[in-house]
C-alpha cells in the first residue's frame, strides 16, 4: 500500500468515524505506529483532522463556512475568461479503483436566496437571506453515492481562484472515497445562482460553468486506468458535451455500465442515446429528449417509450412530488413519491441519481433501486443546501413508513 493509498483510508475513516486511534490504525493498515502519526500530522497540516494523544479526529467545518461571504470578493472582481488553451494542473489520484463508481462531474459554488416566493420577471422581491454551499451536479451525486458506496471517484475541473482551495477542502472532508481534481488557470470555478421559495421549497437557478465547460481530452486520459476498471460510470451534462461524449466511450470500450442524468439539458445528448444504459431525466429534460408534453403518467410512459426508441435502454423519469416511471424496455414501473416536509428541491434529482448509481454498483436489483433512490431523495427535499444529503441510515426508516 502506498502513501496515498495509506492517507486516503485514514482520510475515509475520519469522515465515516470522526475519530481515529494509532495502535488501530497501524494495525488495520500493518504499518508501525511511527508511520502512522506521521500520517496524522501531514493530513492535519492540510486542516484534516486534529491530532490528540493516541489520535485525531476530525476538523468540524460547517458547509457554508467553507463558502463563506468573503468568497463576495471574487464575485466583485470578476475573473476574465478567454479562448487560451488551459494549463492542466491535475491533483495526485488517491488510488485506483476496482469495480466502483467513476463520475465525470461539476464543481459550483451555489449562492442561494431564500424568497418568500420566486420573483416573477421584472419583478424585485427582497431576500430573506443568502448563503454559499458546495455544488454542482456531479459533486452532489458523488457526495449521496458516497453515502452508500465505498468506491466513489469524483472527477472535477476548478478555477484557479479562491474558490479553488476551498472546493478541495470541502471535497476532502466528504465521504467521497478518491478524487481527481484539475485545474484552468483561464476560466473561473463554476458558480450556481440559486432562489428557494420558502412557500414552497421551489428553486430557479442559473449557471456560470466556468472551468467545468473546458476539460480536455488529455484530462480524460489521465483517468483512463480508473475509467476503464470502474463497474459504472456516472455523468451529467455540465461539461463540454464533446468531451463527455469522449469519456462515456472510454467507459463503454470495457463494459461499464454507463447511467446519464441528462441537466442541464443539450440537444446533443440525443447523439449518445445508443451509449447509455440507464438516463435520467426530469418532466422539462424528458419532454425535450422525446418532443411530447407530460401531463400525466400515461403521457410520460409514451415519452419514455420514445427515449428508449431513441436508444436508451433504460428511461427513469423523475416526476418530483409525483415520484417517478420506469421503463426497462419491456415493462413500466410506476413509483408514487414518499410523503416529505419539503424546504429545499435544490439537489433532488442528484439526491436520486447519486443514490440510484450507489444502489446499482452495489448489485441492488434496478426496481429495487430506484425504491431506494425515490426515499433517499424525499429525505434530501427536508435538507437545505443542494449537497446536503441524508444518511442511509434514514432511508429503510421513511421506505417503511
Amino acid at each position: 500500500m502506498t502513501k496515498n493509498d495509506r492517507q486516503n483510508e485514514i482520510r475515509v475513516k475520519l469522515v465515516k468515524d470522526k475519530k481515529v486511534y494509532v495502535g488501530e490504525l497501524a494495525e488495520a493498515l500493518q504499518v508501525t505506529t511511527r508511520t502512522i502519526r506521521n500520517d496524522l500530522k501531514e493530513l492535519s497540516s492540510h486542516a484534516l483532522c486534529v491530532p490528540f494523544h493516541g489520535g485525531a479526529s476530525l476538523v468540524d467545518v460547517e458547509e457554508e463556512s467553507l463558502f463563506d461571504k468573503s468568497v463576495m470578493n471574487t464575485i466583485l472582481r470578476g475573473l476574465g475568461k478567454n479562448s487560451i488553451a488551459p494549463a492542466i494542473v491535475p491533483s495526485s489520484k488517491e488510488r485506483l479503483l476496482d469495480g466502483s463508481i467513476y463520475i465525470l462531474g461539476s464543481f459550483n459554488v451555489d449562492i442561494v436566496s431564500e424568497t418568500l416566493m420566486l420573483p416573477r420577471i421584472g419583478q424585485t422581491i427582497r431576500s430573506s437571506s443568502t448563503h454559499f454551499y458546495a455544488g454542482g451536479k456531479g459533486t452532489n451525486q458523488a457526495v449521496a453515492a458516497a453515502k452508500l458506496n465505498n468506491n466513489v471517484h469524483l472527477a472535477i475541473k476548478l478555477g484557479m481562484d479562491e474558490f479553488s482551495e476551498k472546493a478541495r477542502k470541502y471535497i476532502a472532508n466528504t465521504e467521497i472515497s478518491s478524487f481527481t481534481i484539475f485545474e484552468n488557470e483561464i476560466a473561473s470555478t463554476g458558480i450556481a445562482l440559486v432562489w428557494v421559495s420558502h412557500a414552497t421549497g421551489d428553486n430557479m437557478i442559473t449557471i456560470d460553468l466556468g472551468a467545468n465547460e473546458t476539460f480536455t481530452q488529455e484530462d480524460i486520459l489521465f483517468d483512463v486506468d480508473i475509467i476503464k476498471k470502474c463497474k459504472l460510470f456516472l455523468t451529467q451534462l455540465e461539461n463540454n458535451f464533446p468531451i463527455t461524449r469522449f469519456a462515456i466511450m472510454q467507459a463503454k470500450s470495457v463494459h461499464a455500465l454507463v447511467l446519464v442524468n441528462p441537466a442541464p439539458y443539450v440537444s446533443e445528448v440525443k447523439e449518445i442515446l445508443h451509449l447509455i444504459d440507464i438516463i435520467t431525466p426530469n418532466k422539462v429534460e424528458a419532454e425535450a429528449l422525446s418532443g411530447m408534453v407530460i401531463t400525466d403518467i400515461d403521457s410520460a410512459k409514451s415519452a419514455a417509450k420514445n427515449i428508449h426508441e431513441q436508444g436508451a435502454k433504460c428511461v427513469i423519469i423523475t416526476l418530483g412530488g409525483q415520484g417517478c416511471l420506469l421503463f426497462d424496455g419491456i415493462i413500466f414501473t410506476y413509483i408514487p413519491a414518499y410523503k416529505s416536509a419539503v424546504v429545499d428541491t435544490s439537489g433532488a434529482g442528484d439526491a436520486f441519481t447519486g443514490a440510484l448509481a450507489a444502489c446499482i454498483a452495489n448489485g441492488k436489483k434496478l426496481i429495487d433501486s430506484v425504491q431506494y433512490a425515490c426515499a433517499f431523495a424525499s429525505l434530501k427535499v427536508e435538507r437545505k443546501g443542494a449537497s446536503n444529503m441524508p444518511n442511509s441510515s434514514l432511508v429503510y426508516h421513511r421506505m417503511q413508513q
